[in-house]
């Protein structure tokens, strides 16, 4: 078992996640390319934040004009100081129309050389056009961008935080959300979250969504493990959506290679094709001898045949895509068991010789 848990990605119990602006957009492309993000107010610079003196203060001094400067002290601060290094922040592009998502690289903010011309472009519109797009803040934070998600296929749970007008809003309290635009499959804690994409797009039909759920849950009611063996579902269906099953680790992984025994005798992912049985027997017998073990009945997977039907039938009709991230960890798993393979025939090659 923990040789394919060992390539589920895994995030923090204390993960912490943060929203930062990008100029409506001006700046995003800028961020992403070259691996940062930023802030504003350039007068204020690193070394002001080491004085010893309030800086809103210094932001008043320095921008006598800022009707906010206890908001502009705030937001520096929040930069340089409450953003730590493994945070996950998200950009939003022109409109909003993307967001990015990245894990900040670094301890603390740096300061970029930043020509003149740029500094100062608000006041030389003739400079617009050979500089567009180039960000000027100089007090920026290094990013490791991870992937990119089109607002449309985001959880609209996110919108409020995508339009939030703060220049760096605090995100933690979106965190499920998050997890689950990044990953679907992941754990968390001593969670492993599984999530199936609906990705029909017409009205889903009841009488294909309830068996279909009831189906899921039969699988992982009759494959427990362990005392901690409660599963809860969560479903998020728009047409297209997201029906998310959350456990222990050990029994969703079970679960996970279980259905995908039953939906799909050859499962494809990326351009392969590989033999379902060969990549989960092994697990699914581990999962036998641990039932046994426990005295429960040997099942293969708690459905009678009928059931499998209607279950294969309903996967059909709702279109479900099972979770990328499963197809990347057995990927992973039997590219590392064929090294292996290779090795060990390699070194009996050799010892033969």
């Amino acid at each position: 078992m923990e040789e394919l848990v060992k390539y589920i990605p895994q995030i923090p119990e204390n993960q912490r996640y943060w929203f930062v602006r990008t100029n409506s957009g001006e700046y995003y492309e800028n961020f992403v390319n070259d691996g940062f993000i930023g802030i504003g107010w350039n007068r204020i610079e690193l070394k002001h934040l080491k004085e010893n003196r309030p800086l809103e203060d210094i932001v008043r001094e320095k921008y006598k004009n800022e009707n906010r400067p206890n908001y502009v002290a705030n937001q520096i601060k929040t930069f340089c100081y409450d953003i730590k290094k493994g945070d996950i922040v998200l950009i939003p592009s022109s409109k909003s129309a993307y967001i990015h998502f990245g894990i900040v690289q670094d301890d603390e903010p740096y300061e970029e050389d930043i020509p003149i011309e740029i500094e100062n472009i608000d006041e030389h519109s003739e400079w617009f056009f050979e500089y567009e797009g180039v960000c000027p803040y100089r007090k920026r934070r290094q990013v490791k961008w991870i992937k990119v998600v089109r607002r449309d296929n985001l959880d609209p749970q996110l919108y409020k935080l995508i339009y939030s007008q703060h220049t760096i809003s605090k995100a933690d309290g979106y965190a499920e959300y998050i997890d689950k635009s990044l990953f679907d499959f992941y754990i968390k804690g001593d969670k492993c979250h599984f999530i199936l994409h609906v990705r029909r797009k017409e009205h889903i039909k009841a009488h294909h969504l309830i068996p279909f759920m009831s189906d899921l849950l039969a699988i992982a009611d009759n494959n427990k493990l362990g005392s901690d063996n409660e599963i809860d579902i969560k479903v998020s269906i728009q047409s297209p959506g997201t029906i998310e099953l959350i456990g222990g680790i050990q029994n969703i992984v079970i679960f996970s290679l279980i259905l995908l025994t039953v939906v799909g005798g050859r499962f494809k992912f990326f351009t392969m094709e590989w033999d379902t049985p060969g990549i989960v027997g092994r697990f699914l017998e581990w999962h036998r001898i641990k039932r046994q073990g426990q005295n429960q009945e040997q099942e293969t997977n708690g459905l009678t045949e009928q059931q499998q039907e209607r279950l294969v039938a309903n996967a059909e009709n709702l279109d479900i895509q099972m979770p990328e991230q499963l197809q990347k960890a057995l990927k992973a798993y039997i590219e590392d068991i064929n090294k292996q393979m290779s090795a060990a025939a390699e070194t009996k090659s050799k010892e033969e010789e």
